[in-house]
């Protein structure tokens, strides 16, 4: 861990990771801003508006600020180092010493992890400052109508259970699309295209189901593959889940389904690495 520590954070990593946090607190100013949470009326009627806020942050619909900065984060975690030290052969005494094929799955294994502690470190910073700065985090137990769609509440009626379980299921979530972006780099040559390659394939995979569902018989099934599933559990409430399936089975599908295709691809790039270097 300690020597994988060493190789893929350093100086730079941390400019540009402190740049993204940056642009991420830059952009809760702007969606408080652009939203009814401003309203002070709406505080005195809901007390829990400071929590509503922080899911709010997380609608890519509504608010894509946060989505989009955590996109351009994910390559340059451990990715796209990785991706320069192979072009450049820089890694070659290491592979030689554990082989190729462990340096590519310790590295992969090591990109989950620490997309994992960054972004969920990045959550509760955000949820940190908007208690400090925007709205206080006040948690209730309101018992609201059926069928409402509470933000505050969609994996447990406890709103504090609720919280802790959304962190980490995030942080998750996006280690995921951190993992799907590693097993992309080996069709994009270029680095710089790469570093930025995160904001493309994520807007594409909010795409993807509205552009699938045309296609196939029942078409809410589309959106089992949605990306809002795992990087922004239930909050959207565009339409209902299909199958009547619970937000957290909506999570638990759609990860299963990603992590085939990931293994799959993860498959493909130790191979095609093996083949040509």
């Amino acid at each position: 861990m300690k020597h994988y520590l060493k190789l893929y954070l350093n100086q730079k990593k941390l400019f540009i990771f402190t740049v993204i946090i940056f642009f991420i607190l830059l952009s809760l100013f702007f969606a408080f801003k652009d939203s009814i949470y401003k309203e002070p009326i709406y505080y005195q009627d809901y007390p829990s508006a400071g929590l509503e806020f922080f899911y709010y942050v997380h609608s890519v619909g509504q608010n894509p600020y946060h989505f989009i900065c955590l996109l351009l984060l994910l390559p340059n975690i451990v990715s796209a180092d990785y991706l320069t030290y192979i072009q450049k052969h820089t890694t070659y005494m290491i592979e030689t010493r554990i082989t190729q094929k462990q340096f590519y799955r310790h590295t992969f294994l090591f990109n989950i992890l620490m997309t994992f502690i960054i972004v969920f470190f990045i959550e509760c910073l955000v949820l940190i400052v908007i208690h400090i700065f925007y709205l206080p985090i006040v948690f209730q137990n309101t018992i609201y109508p059926e069928h409402y769609h509470a933000i505050t509440q969609l994996i447990s009626s406890h709103e504090i259970i609720n919280l802790l379980l959304f962190i980490p299921m995030t942080a998750f979530g996006y280690s995921l699309i951190s993992a799907l972006l590693m097993t992309l780099s080996t069709w994009i040559h270029n680095v710089y295209v790469y570093r930025c390659i995160g904001v493309v394939i994520g807007i594409g995979l909010v795409l993807l189901p509205a552009f699938l569902q045309i296609y196939i018989p029942i078409d809410n099934l589309a959106y089992i593959i949605q990306i809002q599933n795992f990087v922004g559990l239930g909050i959207e409430g565009v339409i209902d889940n299909p199958l009547s399936m619970s937000h957290v089975m909506m999570y638990i599908l759609c990860t299963f389904i990603y992590v085939c295709v990931i293994l799959c691809l993860a498959y493909i790039q130790e191979k095609r690495r093996a083949i040509y270097g």
